[in-house]
């Protein structure tokens, strides 16, 4: 799938004294089965580009097209394909159990799954099947990114999109993020890795975008 932002400028409480411009004048083009590096500062603009990414914002100015469509005239359709963990996890969780919680998208997609399914998803980063009958709310917070995760790659989405996934993570979680990124290149599927530690995803990406105060400073083919 090809997606264009063709100069976004997103804007907050825009014509007022809280007014906050959040992307200005960016252009960007990339298909889905690239492998991107999205690197910048505290509020250079990343999280906002994800959530225009996902359809979850509208820009207050620009055009964003995917396979030359509007995607907010079928947003369910083109959301289905992407796989989303935002910085925060507790914010994607709606439900009351961690099996619930990683089946959510799979059952509002309507597709079918098997409970090995869910044993493996989260085999993934070596948690155990008990964890599935406890609330994702009263979870650690490197479980609650893990379970977070799993949950978005249980539905097979064609593109994921994670914002600082290795924060609150050990070792062993960071480098069951990058087997799963590393995964997605050998199945020809792409990701754009938000992150403060780009060192740690620098040889698993093609290209690498920066952002600085809301603007595209760079935009660079690492191989």
């Amino acid at each position: 799938m090809k997606i264009e932002l063709k100069e976004i400028y997103v804007s907050f409480e825009s014509g007022t004294e809280l007014e906050k411009r959040a992307l200005l004048n960016i252009n960007l083009n990339f298909d889905t089965s690239e492998s991107i590096l999205l690197v910048g500062n505290t509020g250079s603009g990343k999280t906002t580009l994800i959530y225009l990414l996902d359809l979850l914002i509208k820009p207050t100015s620009g055009i964003i097209s995917y396979d030359s469509k509007n995607p907010f005239s079928d947003a369910y359709n083109f959301r289905r394909r992407f796989g989303i963990a935002f910085q925060i996890p507790e914010r994607q969780f709606f439900n009351e159990t961690v099996e619930q919680e990683i089946t959510y998208a799979a059952r509002n997609f309507g597709l079918e799954y098997r409970y090995t399914d869910i044993i493996d998803v989260i085999g993934m980063f070596k948690l155990s099947e008990n964890i599935l009958r406890q609330s994702p709310f009263k979870l650690s917070g490197g479980e609650q990114r893990k379970v977070a995760i799993a949950s978005i790659l249980f539905h097979k989405p064609e593109f994921l999109i994670f914002d600082e996934p290795t924060a609150g993570l050990d070792l062993s979680g960071i480098f069951s993020i990058r087997e799963i990124l590393e995964n997605f290149r050998k199945d020809k599927k792409g990701f754009l890795v938000a992150t403060h530690e780009p060192g740690i995803f620098y040889d698993l990406c093609d290209r690498v975008v920066t952002l600085e105060k809301g603007r595209l400073i760079e935009d660079r083919l690492l191989r």
